[in-house]
């Protein structure tokens, strides 16, 4: 074996450890942040989603089509890293997965497990009420983050959204408009 072979599979080898290592950190993932969570007040009817699944399987697709393909040095990296993203995209949504709901201590929806604390604002509630305003979707809430992040919060009816914000309000009264 000459020195870029073994480059060659140790890169390969690092990408395929890694992705093993982001997928077994799933069930640690989850209990860190039920433990932050606290007592579940309102559970949330967001679908069942399997795409992480999905997601996680075109990342092993990913990690096995370098070998196959005689690709430069750049495309194997670049797959391999994206192969990585999908593995921790994955991690994300499986974290939550079949959890979300407003918690004592935090807002699960999908990939999003924000504390009250890390949240700004709920700009949404300000203007939606407005006879000013148009094509306002009640069955979305916008959430803004202390890091100025923004997040997109979906709910199966608009009754339901209203319910989470009075939850949301209860439970975090600073964050009313």
């Amino acid at each position: 074996m000459t020195v870029i072979q073994i480059a060659y599979f140790g890169m390969l080898g690092i990408a395929l450890l890694g992705y093993i290592g982001i997928l077994c950190s799933i069930p640690h993932r989850r209990k860190k942040i039920f433990a932050q969570a606290g007592v579940c007040v309102k559970p949330l009817k967001v679908a069942s989603s399997k795409k992480w699944m999905a997601i996680a399987v075109a990342g092993f697709i990913l990690i096995l089509v370098v070998p196959l393909r005689n690709y430069s040095w750049f495309v194997n990296i670049v797959l391999l890293g994206t192969a990585l993203i999908a593995a921790e995209i994955a991690a994300r949504e499986a974290s939550g997965c079949g959890k979300a709901g407003i918690y004592e201590n935090m807002l699960i929806s999908g990939t999003n497990a924000v504390l009250w604390t890390d949240i700004l604002a709920l700009p949404t509630l300000a203007y939606e009420n407005d006879p000013e305003t148009t094509q306002v979707d009640f069955k979305t809430l916008r959430v803004i983050l202390n890091n100025g992040q923004e997040n997109q919060i979906l709910f199966e009816s608009e009754e339901e959204r209203r319910q989470a914000v009075e939850e949301i309000l209860k439970l975090a009264p600073n964050l009313k408009p």
